[in-house]
């Protein structure tokens, strides 16, 4: 409270004198047209006053307006063509015809916050501006990079209103799990973590609260850089392993000169994108019967099978059989198709910004806030945001100095973000798998026993499953966030070849959640109630020189040199305070209290710690515009690799990470065909870290229920190497630029390989050690890759307008060696996937040197040469150790983004998605498994569900007991072999139950072994989708009727997301992950809620 209380002093004074500031300045207006070749308006043009940051951007008739109060010259860019610089005065009104350009004339945002020309870059740096952003709103901003970078994979998440986006870029390089990017805003580091740091409340599952990035909003972005490469990143040393997010917010120069007010507001409406093929022939129960006497019959000597708990019953053929809701009568057994859409609601999305801005020169100021309210697919689940952003510059001593104040502050809170796990405590998914066919969703809205408020919940069975409606109303997961993002940023000119900068910022977050579980909860029966809080701090605070003794372009070599350093310090308060049973029931809000407790209260406290100083340089050449060099060398002293059992001097805690990098522009050296406007060569070398977790060294203490009156710790059941150090990161990169025709074809290739080496892993030791694991280094990781990106300027001119960008991405990421210790050559990297399941052999996620990273492990079919099922008994054989169904890596991923422009109208759409790769669906096995599908879409099982059950009329006798008649014995054979009397393999003709019969049916068997469900291999499927990931459809007002209606520019468009899906994956979205101990996990999908398909309105106004 002390820190947010300080900023908000030192904003208030910021506030009042950058506002006094401005009522001071008194200015002239220069306006102007910005045209292109053809004599058409550039609309999004650069104007900026030279030698300043001072500017603005040309509307949709090319207008533009700056104000100065004396004369100046401007500087007009586009992308694509040449810069042009106009002296102006007060007063002027100008006409700017802009000319392709025939050389990369675009600057890029780099490392370190710096802006350079992309022409000297000898690395891949790709860019998203704002428009592209903010086209196709997603609350989670992250995934707006989807489909629209070569080499970086996103992929969005379902897990309701507030879900993570897990990105990568260029392949993982880690075993530890955590291959994210580091994000940047506005130059200063923030956290992306989940902050989900056991495996939910049931242990099998995680509740996603959202990782940390997705909370900046779209309308406050100015653009975004994706630094790929660690040659790129280098000049973030130990924290640029896995790749560079860079975030430039916007500023008063990003909007028309003077007083402008902006309000941009989207409402989308989202449905499920894909759903289950289910089955409505068969009602629950098993063996073809069924008949509801109470809820509780498992079979039953009767053989009610009410409890059964799947979808192996009667032909739901409109026979009369008593069930849930009938009072004890028989009526029509028939299918409630609609029952699990039925509950699903409209996802409604609104987003509204309003900003507003001002520029002078003097300087610039933007306020903006943002509301986000945003109601899931389950009922009762929510997500509310609220985002003030403010950004204030202001130029002093005649505008040698410059001061820019970044802050933003961000209010989220939910009343409930759905479990999508597998846990039968929270999750409806989970109750999908065996909800009655015939159960009509509404029947169980009331979901109390009458009489029973908050003691007993009301459902059609009464052993393995809750209401949904219950789930989604009592069994919440709430939370409460505070974040501050805030820095200040000071840039001195010392002199004409030395400038000085100076900046601090801090990423603070402050969060508390509450979890509530009702009694009579399947696997939490007295109820129970948990909080969680959650607080992080980091703080950076940088010194950076920039000297340049060659100023001018026309030397015949230029030399720019960049020193300084950096201080990095994280904090983190992790506090869990659970009541495992509540002691009094109740609907009353106070019964889910810590203090209502039927035993004690467990508690659970984790602090950690990191500091890492830093100092750096980067040394760049300019031989004759043509030949272009970078040297940098960045040293990180990291706190988490200090030995506390040796002390800092004798511990090797200093790790130094060099890089470089060349440009060479072959167009201007060589005689090329007029066609070529530029031929570019780049090649770089660097070495990148990822730093060791805190405490690796030493115990941490971790308390828990007392023992009497004595308290009780638990110490971590690991030990570090003292040689522990951090894992390195070499790369190699190689690229060509073409631009031909005017730059109307752009084509981009880079080839890369990289070399992650002293992994970082957790091995077994001995027992009698009194630990499990040590944390040691040993094993590296290879990634090689090939990106392409293609822009084509197709057609021009004051007609149709048609741009079209293609992405292509390649990479291969390969376990090269292992530490001999570990005998099997094979590492888990998540040992246990799905840790509610009991018995059997786990699934796992696997690292096995000389094969790609992440395989996906179980227990496979016993098969032939021919790759036929070998049977025995009519049902499959499994292995007796596990095998891979290959790995999660897809062969490539593409992205197709085409724009055009009529008039007045505009239309987008980007296709993205990608080829190979494995999924597997725990939702389809247990789908299947449970009767309740058709199995129809299965391209690995030719055998519908609906296909051989055996078929029981029911009647009743006098005592109301039920009278099954058989009216159809069935059986399947499933496809393969098996052994005959004499050994040898035939085709297997042995018929045995589809389902049901006490687990030991055929789809039992094909798709769990049983209730093991260790089988990897049945329901791993080839994870190639592409979706129509994006759709706008919009219309920007005439500027004459726009201006009569009292706005300077007016738009509206109709706007989609994830339109289309085309994949051969049954039941489920392929693009998707589980989450184990706030890590991501690739490859694996479990009772995932459904992804959304969305449609609907973006209105923006200027005025």
């Amino acid at each position: 409270m002390k820190l947010i209380f300080s900023f908000k002093k030192q904003l208030t004074a910021c506030l009042a004198f950058f506002l006094l500031a401005t009522a001071a300045a008194q200015t002239k207006q220069v306006q102007g047209t910005v045209l292109d070749e053809y004599e058409v308006p550039l609309m999004g043009a650069s104007v900026v006053i030279q030698g300043t940051d001072q500017g603005t951007v040309t509307d949709f008739d090319g207008l533009f307006s700056v104000e100065t109060e004396t004369a100046v010259t401007l500087e007009v860019s586009y992308v694509g063509y040449a810069t042009q610089e106009i002296q102006v005065r007060p007063g002027d009104d100008i006409v700017v015809n802009l000319k392709p350009s025939n050389a990369l004339q675009e600057v890029v945002l780099t490392a370190l916050g710096l802006k350079r020309a992309e022409k000297a870059l000898g690395y891949s740096v790709q860019g998203i501006k704002a428009s592209e952003l903010a086209q196709v709103k997603n609350p989670n901003v992250v995934n707006s990079l989807a489909g629209k970078v070569a080499g970086v994979s996103v992929s969005g998440s379902s897990a309701g209103p507030a879900a993570s986006s897990n990105i990568t870029i260029r392949g993982a390089s880690s075993l530890m799990g955590n291959n994210q990017p580091l994000f940047i805003v506005n130059g200063m580091p923030i956290t992306n973590d989940l902050y989900t740091f056991d495996n939910g409340l049931n242990g099998s599952s995680s509740i996603d609260f959202g990782n940390a990035a997705q909370l900046i909003n779209s309308d406050d972005i100015e653009n975004i850089s994706v630094l790929k490469g660690p040659a790129a990143a280098a000049l973030y040393g130990s924290r640029a392993a896995n790749g560079v997010i860079l975030i430039e917010t916007k500023t008063g120069s990003s909007e028309n000169q003077g007083f402008g007010v902006s309000l941009n507001t989207s409402l989308t409406l989202g449905s499920p994108l894909k759903l289950p093929d289910y089955q409505n022939e068969y009602g629950s129960g098993g063996g073809g019967k069924y008949s509801y006497l109470n809820g509780s019959t498992y079979i039953g000597a009767q053989q009610n099978y009410d409890a059964y708990g799947e979808n192996w019953g009667p032909s739901m053929n409109g026979q009369l059989i008593k069930q849930f809701n009938s009072d004890g009568q028989a009526v029509p057994f028939t299918a409630a198709p609609n029952n699990i859409r039925d509950f699903y609601n409209t996802a409604v999305t609104s987003i509204t910004n309003i900003a507003v801005n001002q520029e002078n020169s003097k300087g610039q100021s933007r306020f903006s806030y943002t509301h986000l309210n945003n109601t899931g697919l389950i009922p009762n689940t929510d997500l509310k945001r609220n985002t003030f952003q403010t950004s204030l510059t202001r130029k002093f001593f005649n505008d040698k100095a410059r001061v820019r104040f970044n802050n933003m502050f961000v209010r989220s809170t939910s009343g409930n973000i759905p479990n999508s796990g597998y846990d039968e405590s929270s999750s409806v998914m989970y109750g999908w798998l065996w909800l009655p066919r015939q159960v009509e969703i509404n029947d169980l809205k009331d979901y109390w026993q009458p009489g029973l408020e908050g003691v007993e919940q009301r459902y059609a069975e009464n052993l393995w499953v809750n209401n949904p409606w219950f789930i989604a109303n009592e069994n919440t997961n709430a939370f409460q966030s505070n974040r501050l993002i805030s820095n200040i940023q000071l840039d001195y000119e010392i002199n004409p070849m030395l400038d000085f900068r100076m900046r601090y910022g801090v990423d603070y977050v402050d969060e508390q959640r509450q979890y509530k579980r009702a009694p009579s909860t399947k696997g939490v029966l007295n109820g129970s109630y948990r909080e969680d809080e959650i607080s992080f701090m980091e703080s950076n605070a940088e010194a950076l020189f920039q000297f340049n003794p060659t100023p001018k372009e026309a030397n015949l070599i230029d030399i720019d040199i960049k020193a300084g350093m950096n201080f990095m310090q994280q904090q983190a308060n992790f506090l869990v305070a659970n009541n495992p049973e509540l002691q009094i029931f109740g609907t009353d809000p106070s019964v889910y209290t810590l203090s209502n407790a039927r035993s004690g209260v467990l508690l659970e406290s984790q602090k950690t710690n990191a500091k890492i100083y830093s100092g750096f340089a980067l040394a760049s050449f300019d031989f004759n515009n043509v030949v272009y060099l970078d040297l940098s060398y960045r040293n990180d002293w990291t706190s988490t690799l200090v030995n506390p059992a040796v002390g800092r001097e004798n511990s090797d805690y200093s790790i130094g990470y060099p890089s470089a990098a060349t440009s060479v522009l072959l167009s201007d050296i060589f005689t090329l065909p007029e066609t070529v406007d530029l031929l570019k060569f780049r090649a770089s070398y660097a070495e990148v870290g990822n730093g060791a977790p805190a405490y690796s060294f030493g115990n941490s203490y971790t308390p828990q229920a007392p023992y009497g009156n004595n308290p009780v710790f638990t110490t971590t059941a690991a030990i570090s190497d003292p040689n522990l150090k951090n894992e390195r990161t070499t790369a190699t990169e190689f690229g060509l630029d073409l631009r031909l025709f005017d730059n109307r074809a752009k084509f981009d290739i880079t080839y890369y390989s990289m070399r992650s080496f002293d992994q970082i892993i957790s091995l077994p030791v001995a027992k009698t050690s009194g630990y499990d694991f040590t944390l040691t280094n040993g094993g590296e990781i290879t990634n090689k890759g090939l990106e392409i990106a293609l822009d084509f300027d197709i057609l021009r001119g004051e007609g149709l307008q048609w741009r079209s960008r293609v992405n292509y991405g390649r990479n291969r990421a390969r376990v090269a060696k292992l530490p001999e210790v570990i005998g099997s050559g094979r590492y888990a990297i998540v040992a246990d996937v799905f840790p509610g399941d009991e018995g059997g052999s786990d699934l796992e996620l696997v690292a096995e040197e000389g094969e790609l990273l992440g395989q996906l492990y179980g227990l496979g079919f016993q098969r032939d040469a021919e790759g036929n099922i070998i049977h025995e008994n009519g049902l499959p054989l499994h292995t007796q150790e596990k095998v891979s169904a290959g790995t999660y890596q897809p062969d490539f991923r593409v992205g197709w983004y085409n724009s055009f422009n009529y008039k007045n109208l505009s239309l987008s759409f980007l296709f993205d998605g990608q080829v190979g790769g494995k999924i597997y669906s725990r939702s389809h096995a247990l789908y299947a498994t449970a009767g309740t599908i058709t199995n129809n879409d299965d391209p690995n099982l030719d055998m519908s569900t609906l296909d051989g059950r055996t078929v029981f009329g029911v009647d009743y006798d006098a005592s109301g007991n039920p009278v099954y008649t058989l009216e159809q014995q069935g059986g399947v054979v499933g496809p393969g072999v098996m052994y005959d009397g004499s050994g040898n393999l035939v085709p297997n003709t042995v018929e045995v139950p589809a389902g049901g019969a006490g687990y030991t049916g055929y789809f039992y068997n094909y798709y769990g072994n049983g209730f093991n469900r260790d089988n990897i291999e049945a329901a791993t499927y080839d994870a190639t989708y592409f979706k129509l990931r994006t759709l706008s459809l919009g219309f920007n007002m005439p500027q004459s009727l726009a201006k009569s209606w009292g706005f300077q520019t007016a738009s509206i468009s109709i706007i989609g997301n994830n339109l289309l899906l085309f994949s051969q994956v049954p039941s489920i979205d392929p693009e998707t992950y589980s989450i184990r101990n706030g890590v991501f996990v690739n490859g694996f999908e479990s009772t995932a809620i459904p992804s959304q398909r969305s449609i609907g309105l973006n209105l923006n106004l200027k005025f």
